[in-house]
């Protein structure tokens, strides 16, 4: 595996390249990091690399040409490269990206300096731009080196076992296991009875099972179709807000019916409730889902009555909350959701986490919004759809399948 690291300061990855795993990697010849300075490619007597950026502002920015000319020169020298600008505004590195620069034969890495570089780099020599965070550097050189750390641990013959890359965090979609070792005591904390047990397939079983119960604690978004599986929507006529303001209960709609089904079922939701106290309302639900789900619908097409078999119908909240309980053997985690932000909202992924291994039921409101008992006694509010200005009216079609999207939309990530 071969990397090219165009730097301003190749002197930083010394003792990097030396130490460790990769440290031997190099010695063996299984990685090789060569580097191109962009100051070598400058033509004033100072080697200027960085300027004033055009239309004023703080920090300088790096130039472009010393920059261009060097990559240039690193692909003219060795052959081409998979060329990447290491910048926080690139996508974020994760393991699939990993594996797929591992079975690059070669990959460049710019390092960027400054308050960033001259744009027309990324449309002259940039092939792919890779964040390793949301948050700043002072360069590029920090975020190279975790590149080329995660990669070659990749390579075959970096890694004294091979198994142990396959073991890892994120390898399997699922955070790695607690470790242990010597000794089997400290103050009081004992090893797991399991570990020292010596039956190997015990062992497995209990690594899977606290690796998948790590990762639903701190990473449930790695783990969200699970989650989806054993998550409600629930759509609330009653209690809303009408206008102005005042409690009432609204009409359904065949739309709602329709669409909030079609998206439970595209993100693999356990079930849809329909809550409306009126009893001719939820016979006119009933027969709507009927129609699709026993009637003449059925027929027509197959994909609106896997979606139509997911609605409930019930006549209060509380039903609800008491079915879906039923259903998983465990008290709901209640989220609701609005068109306005509220005091202790969370985003997508917290919510996910206070969820933890519970089901979970989110609320959505019909008419202008869930009255406001309904905020005060649930266990979580979700942070709410903001749009680019003032104007905040989505349906609540709408506002279903972006939260959905948010919370189980699918993301390469392994």
């Amino acid at each position: 595996m071969q990397f090219e690291v165009v730097t301003l300061f190749p002197e930083m990855f010394d003792s990097f390249l030396a130490a460790s795993l990769l440290g031997k990697a190099v010695a063996a010849g299984r990685v090789e990091v060569t580097f191109v300075n962009p100051r070598d490619f400058t033509t004033d007597k100072h080697r200027s690399v960085d300027d004033a950026p055009y239309g004023g502002g703080a920090g300088m920015v790096m130039r472009a040409e010393p920059l261009v000319a060097a990559i240039d020169s690193a692909v003219a020298a060795r052959g081409p490269a998979h060329r990447v600008l290491l910048t926080p505004a690139g996508a974020p590195l994760d393991h699939a990206r990993v594996r797929a620069l591992a079975a690059m034969p070669r990959v460049l890495l710019v390092c960027g300096r400054y308050e960033g570089i001259d744009e027309r780099v990324r449309a002259l020599a940039i092939d792919e731009e890779i964040s390793v965070g949301d948050f700043v550097l002072s360069g590029g050189e920090v975020a190279a080196m975790a590149v080329i750390d995660a990669v070659a641990r990749l390579v075959p013959g970096v890694l004294g076992d091979p198994v142990s890359a396959e073991e890892e965090s994120f390898a399997r979609g699922l955070l790695e296991a607690p470790c242990y070792t010597r000794p089997p005591e400290l103050r009081g904390l004992r090893v797991p009875e399991v570990l020292l047990s010596g039956d190997h397939a015990r062992i497995r079983a209990w690594r899977e099972a606290e690796g998948r119960a790590r990762t639903r604690r701190v990473r449930p978004d790695l783990v969200a179709d699970e989650i989806a599986a054993r998550t409600h929507v629930c759509l609330l006529h009653h209690p809303v807000l009408d206008k102005d303001g005042q409690v009432v209960t609204t009409a359904i709609t065949n739309l709602d019916i329709h669409d909030i089904a079609r998206a439970s079922r595209t993100f693999g939701l356990a079930g849809y409730f329909v809550v409306t106290p009126i009893e001719a309302q939820r016979a006119l639900v009933a027969r709507i889902v009927g129609h699709w789900t026993e009637g003449a619908g059925r027929e027509h097409t197959t994909k609106r009555t896997e979606a139509l078999e997911l609605v409930t119908i019930v006549p209060a909240l509380a039903d609800a909350i008491a079915r879906v309980a039923e259903r998983h053997g465990a008290a709901p985690h209640v989220a609701a959701t609005g068109a306005r932000p509220r005091p202790g909202a969370v985003p997508s992924a917290e919510l996910l986490r206070r969820a933890g291994s519970r089901p979970l039921l989110l609320l959505f409101g019909t008419g202008w919004g869930l009255a406001p008992d309904i905020f005060l006694s649930v266990d979580s509010v979700l942070d709410p759809i903001l749009g680019a200005g003032e104007y905040n009216h989505l349906s609540v079609r709408s506002a279903v399948a972006i939260i959905l999207d948010r919370l189980f939309g699918f993301r390469e990530r392994f």
